[in-house]
């Protein structure tokens, strides 16, 4: 009874740290005027594009969460870790099959790359038809099959998943109900730090992603040639993106280029943001995400993310106590995410970079590191 008390006074203390942050970011953000940037046209866009760094998201292994703080998180560099999913019951029990059996007869409502909703499907027949899809090449497009990211029911009951008192909920939302069922089966990967964090707030006990819903928590299900346009998470926090099956493949773009790409990708205007001293460099990472390996797309990175074969995901987002002061820096002068109209591999000029054809040359892979 005693220990039930205190999980209870804890969950309750972490979630109003979490209502103090949000009602904080609304009144010194949202309800701020934002200084103006200057735009940068499409010519110029292109131009930083091909002129930029192109090079290949960096792989390790066995880190440590004090080496992986301070080599990338705090760096803010993506970074592969090929063994993230290492001690996860998911990486072998999670398959389409798996997940039809469980949660087949529930309906789910679809979403397009752009997060819109869209139609709603029997997920059993939905995961069928995305499991028979052949593999794709990257920039190859799909558009008639959508994504199942995440379901909702109402924001009450999501408050109270994020709070850690989402698994005494009733809910018909497959999102809420396959975190109740699935907990025991995924963790925090072993090179996340277990406290210190603000998005969502710890002040008591560690982090259990699997116990309280992160922001921007979900089960992604695509199918070959899904893809998820470029853009800049909603929060501009940091996301751990978990392959469970199948591959993605993609490009994550430095801050300095955030206009430059939202611009060729919309063939409009954007405004261009000045970098600050390691953020002034333009570079251009593309990954290849394979099953069993965990991405870090640092905060405030615009990205574009392909499926390449039927893929089953787990992503969340979140920010560290060490990061705090520059993330609201960051996010002051940049606004909330965004998602561009159009997919940045449809731009032929892009493209051509992309395809190591004139402009910028890609470099060679780096080899994965062992990091004790």
């Amino acid at each position: 009874m005693m220990g039930q008390t205190m999980s209870f006074i804890g969950k309750a203390w972490n979630a109003l740290g979490d209502a103090a942050l949000w009602a904080y970011e609304d009144v010194s953000i949202y309800r701020q005027a934002r200084e103006p940037a200057s735009p940068i046209d499409k010519a110029e866009a292109l131009q930083r594009l091909q002129q930029a760094e192109y090079r290949e998201v960096e792989r390790v292994k066995d880190i440590s969460a004090a080496d992986f703080a301070e080599r990338y998180l705090m760096r803010r560099q993506p970074v592969i870790v090929t063994d993230g999913l290492r001690d996860w019951p998911a990486r072998d029990g999670w398959s389409f099959d798996s997940f039809s059996r469980e949660f087949g007869d529930m309906t789910v409502q679809l979403q397009d790359a752009g997060f819109r909703p869209g139609a709603k499907a029997k997920l059993g027949s939905y995961l069928a038809e995305v499991a028979s899809r052949p593999p794709v090449a990257l920039g190859e497009l799909n558009r008639d099959l959508d994504y199942l990211r995440y379901t909702y029911d109402s924001y009450f009951k999501h408050l109270l998943f994020t709070w850690g008192f989402g698994h005494r909920v009733k809910t018909d939302s497959f999102s809420f109900v396959a975190f109740q069922r699935i907990r025991e089966q995924w963790r925090r990967p072993y090179f996340l730090p277990a406290g210190g964090y603000r998005i969502p707030w710890v002040q008591v006990g560690e982090l259990q992603p699997n116990e309280r819903m992160c922001q921007d928590w979900g089960l992604y299900f695509s199918a070959p040639g899904a893809c998820t346009r470029l853009h800049v998470d909603g929060m501009r926090s940091n996301a751990v993106l978990c392959q469970i099956a199948g591959t993605k493949a993609g490009w994550i773009f430095s801050p300095s280029l955030e206009g430059a790409a939202r611009c060729a990708a919309e063939g409009k205007p954007a405004d261009d943001f000045p970098g600050h001293g390691d953020d002034a460099a333009d570079r251009i990472w593309r990954f290849d995400l394979m099953p069993g390996e965990i991405m870090l797309i640092p905060r405030g990175l615009s990205h574009e993310v392909h499926t390449l074969s039927p893929s089953i995901s787990l992503t969340y987002n979140f920010v560290t106590k060490g990061e705090w002061q520059e993330y609201f820096r960051y996010k002051k002068a940049r606004g909330a995410g965004w998602i561009a109209g159009s997919p940045i591999s449809a731009v032929p000029e892009f493209e051509r970079i992309y395809r190591g054809g004139a402009g910028t040359a890609a470099a060679p892979a780096d080899k994965e590191l062992h990091l004790a």
